[in-house]
């Protein structure tokens, strides 16, 4: 009878080798470090190696641009210390040439590896892998050795990329990024001596303008945010949300101007431990849909004065777990657990529809209460703080819009120019 062979996978048998005690790692080990240093030495090929009659000692030369053949001569008492020597002096030249091999496409793994240890939020890291894929990845800038890219090379790259896309001031920044931090990261291996790429400069005109939205786009007028305010009580009151204290979530972002992200998961911890304010520290990472306990920024950990309105809106949704008997850390919670961003986001998406007005989103509320506390001349500090924002020039510029509709703001243009 024919014996039946067995088609085996490779990894298999090595592991069955192993396994089985058949084979030495320690001689292997010792195997492959020798076959290394023969590869090293072969590499010396070009020079003989030769033990001088006057002195025993033994003598070669390796390569050096700054002599005049272009070789150095190494002494060295043994043969042993002398290759030893050639070995490190080999494996040296072959990581610095190693190095001087790597381009923006073969250093990108390792530095987007090395950037995700120094954030936490995932969606960065993310957002980077998709602008390499769609801005570089096919580009012929990033198979050029880094050591090759001069001003010049990197400069007109740039423009290139500047004019081709027609990108704003913040497109063009938030794609180059990753040449502009790659390149960053390799002064730091030592791949290159400085970063070339910060010298490259672009002319503020060249960046294609963007127009503001118009204020009624930006946030929620007054006479939208009581229908808000009416239609998400009514929510509330009829129960017809599976997540029946989403309503009222939208509501506290009114109230409060927090991230979506935020409004998820406040606890009441969070108003108990400072009476009359909520402390704003944690939010729901979208990409992971779990609680973090970090805000969007380090500036985003804050506490906010709870207006009685907001207060209101805690005690109802604090008596509604008490009747359905939960117990629940999170203060909008109807299962124990933090709200979805979608339960709150499908609301205003609904609420625009029946108001007939054009979509907003929830972030419509962020501006729009910080716009209401501009409105009021409280003070600018005051406002920036409660937003989490870092200066106040991104609260007035992004932030501040007027909530007034024509003809308010008619009055308000006589009233300020009356003569």
């Amino acid at each position: 009878m024919a014996q039946t062979t067995l088609s085996l996978d490779p990894q298999k048998i090595v592991d069955y080798i192993v396994n089985n005690d058949m084979l030495d790692l320690g001689d292997v080990q010792n195997a492959m470090n020798k076959k290394e240093r023969e590869e090293l030495l072969h590499s010396h090929h070009h020079y003989r190696i030769w033990q001088a009659e006057t002195d025993s000692r033994w003598r070669t030369y390796i390569p050096d641009e700054t002599k005049p053949q272009n070789r150095r001569l190494i002494v060295k008492s043994t043969r042993e210390t002398l290759e030893q020597f050639l070995i490190d002096f080999y494996q040296m030249k072959l990581e610095v040439n190693q190095l001087k091999a790597h381009t923006l496409r073969t250093l990108f793994p390792e530095w987007l590896s090395y950037k995700s240890l120094h954030t936490t939020a995932q969606t960065s890291i993310t957002r980077l892998q998709s602008d390499w894929n769609t801005h570089y990845a096919n580009d012929p800038l990033i198979d050029i050795p880094i050591c090759k890219l001069d001003y010049l090379t990197l400069d007109t790259w740039a423009h290139n990329l500047l004019k081709s896309k027609q990108l704003t001031r913040n497109s063009y920044y938030n794609i180059t990024i990753i040449a502009r931090q790659e390149l960053a990261y390799a002064v730091e291996r030592k791949i290159i001596k400085e970063n070339i790429f910060s010298q490259v400069k672009i002319d503020s005109r060249l960046f294609r303008k963007v127009k503001k939205k118009p204020d009624n786009l930006q946030v929620f007028s007054k006479l939208e945010t009581q229908q808000l305010w009416q239609l998400a009580w009514t929510d509330f009151e009829n129960r017809v949300k599976v997540y029946e204290m989403a309503p009222l979530a939208l509501l506290f972002q009114l109230q409060t101007g927090i991230r979506i992200g935020e409004a998820c998961c406040v606890m009441f911890e969070d108003v108990e431990e400072r009476p009359g304010y909520i402390h704003i520290q944690r939010m729901v990472r979208r990409d992971e849909n779990k609680v973090v306990e970090h805000t969007k920024t380090d500036y985003g950990d804050r506490y906010i004065i709870l207006t009685s309105a907001a207060q209101k809106l805690i005690a109802t949704a604090r008596e509604r777990q008490k009747e359905l008997h939960i117990n629940s850390v999170y203060i909008f919670s109807v299962n124990g657990k933090p709200l979805t961003e979608r339960s709150i986001a499908s609301l205003y998406t609904k609420y625009c529809k029946k108001m007939g007005i054009v979509q907003k989103s929830s972030h419509t509320s962020r501006r729009t209460f910080i716009s209401a506390l501009i409105d009021e001349r409280v003070s600018l500090n005051s406002v920036r703080t409660a937003a989490g924002h870092a200066n106040e020039k991104t609260t007035l510029k992004n932030y501040c819009y007027d909530r007034s509709d024509d003809t308010e703001k008619r009055e308000k243009f006589e009233n300020a120019l009356v003569i």
